[in-house]
């Protein structure tokens, strides 16, 4: 029989799961108290949750939502790392504290983004993509592409055509 905090702590994880866009799932073990400060102030710092998570409590509070998928993978000691907007911000957000010199970083284990279940590998795909504005910024460019050929096109024929009637001027007036 769960007693009222347990539960309370299993209802509050349920919601976090609920909301969640996109979560890590993590083995957090030998990353020391000072380490795991400077970890969690990271990832605040990008409007991501963390939490250590305990794995029944975990079990329970997937029941009813998406991460009923993972209720076999919740073994060991086990973190996770939430985002409510952006799916790829906490892959990023632990590639980028591993990269700033962080002696150990979590290990993920896998992950869930927009309700599917993804691999360890999967997550370092995820990290490695372009962020949003990067994505737009070529797709406009890649948009602006024939705009910008069309126009060279059309700008070369008039400049051809003042070249022939330059060339036409000047050998009327050599032949004068």
């Amino acid at each position: 029989m769960p007693t009222p905090a347990k539960k309370e702590s299993i209802d509050e994880l349920n919601n976090v799961f609920s909301g969640a866009k996109a979560a890590l799932f993590s083995n957090y073990q030998g990353i020391k108290g000072a380490e795991m400060t400077r970890l969690r102030r990271h990832l605040k710092d990008r409007q991501l949750e963390f939490r250590v998570i305990k794995n029944t409590f975990a079990q329970k509070a997937a029941q009813g939502t998406s991460f009923e998928v993972l209720n076999e993978k919740f073994q060991g000691p086990m973190s996770v790392l939430v985002s409510y907007e952006d799916v790829v911000a906490p892959a990023k957000a632990l590639q980028d504290f591993a990269k700033a010199g962080a002696e150990k970083s979590p290990e993920v284990l896998f992950g869930i983004v927009e309700g599917k279940a993804i691999s360890a590998d999967q997550v370092k795909a995820l990290a490695n993509l372009p962020s949003k504005e990067q994505l737009i910024s070529q797709m406009l460019s890649v948009m602006q592409g024939p705009t910008r050929n069309f126009v060279g096109v059309l700008s070369g024929v008039t400049r051809n055509f003042v070249g022939v009637l330059s060339a036409i001027k000047d050998k009327k007036e050599g032949g004068q």
